[in-house]
């Protein structure tokens, strides 16, 4: 995710004030709010910021997302596996204790959802586990970010769950081309997003099968080997607690 800043068009107050409960939390999640006033296209990366680790977020739901759970039944994670964009850690938190093989970093921009992921780590007897990391996966220059994010090909596989349909275009193409450096060639980059099949108002921006492919494309290094029908589930107030996303497998050229 972008660096952090004031939540664009809410005021701090208003936005402190929806965020102390879990109806105004998806109040704006379901609200005009996600996206950027000046263009409803693009997300309001500022106010998912806001929302992320609080604990009430539409997406934090406490344990790992189903798409997750069934990759690790297909063996989909080995070698080193970073969680990109991984919020309050429930999925790195999994992978790491269903695939012990697997060596787990879990990135975030967000500092408060390692309050979160930390103390779920102390109570599931995995402190230490898991390499949690603050850092921003659009800074460009390794020698800006943490250690464990400055060598290239560092990573075999990369879970990629519902951050990428959170950036901006400008966002979106840094993250990619910082994916591109740390993912070995022949590495795996597993991206579940929104599809335009989700018809329900708000939420973050959707992602036809072509518009992933002109991202993930040869020309850029990647080759898209699978997609598929897949879910996001939410906290159950909203949607029904499910919105409708596709899981693409994207092979790092």
């Amino acid at each position: 995710m972008k660096k952090r800043a004031e939540a664009g068009s809410l005021d701090a107050v208003g936005l402190h004030q929806r965020l102390q409960s879990i109806d105004g939390v998806i109040a704006i999640f379901a609200s005009g709010l996600v996206r950027q006033k000046e263009d409803p296209a693009q997300p309001n990366e500022q106010v998912i910021q806001a929302v992320a680790g609080t604990g009430l977020a539409p997406w934090e739901i406490h344990r790992p997302q189903k798409f997750v759970r069934e990759l690790v039944l297909r063996r989909g994670f080995s070698g080193r596996v970073l969680d990109a964009g991984c919020g309050i850690g429930d999925n790195a938190l999994y992978v790491a204790k269903a695939c012990p093989a697997a060596e787990v970093t879990a990135v975030d921009v967000v500092p408060r959802c390692f309050e979160f992921a930390h103390a779920k780590a102390g109570l599931r007897g995995m402190r230490g586990k898991v390499d949690f990391v603050v850092a921003d996966l659009t800074e460009q220059d390794p020698a800006k970010l943490p250690p464990a994010l400055q060598r290239a090909h560092a990573f075999d596989v990369v879970l990629d769950s519902s951050t990428f349909h959170c950036f901006g275009d400008e966002s979106r193409a840094l993250y990619v081309s910082n994916l591109h450096r740390l993912v070995r060639p022949g590495g795996v980059v597993y991206v579940n997003c929104m599809s335009e099949d989700e018809a329900q108002p708000g939420g973050p921006r959707r992602y036809t099968e072509a518009g992933m492919r002109s991202v993930f494309c040869p020309g850029q290094g990647w080759q898209v080997e699978a997609i598929e029908a897949s879910a996001i589930e939410l906290h159950p107030t909203i949607w029904s607690g499910c919105g409708r996303a596709r899981l693409f497998t994207i092979r790092r050229l």
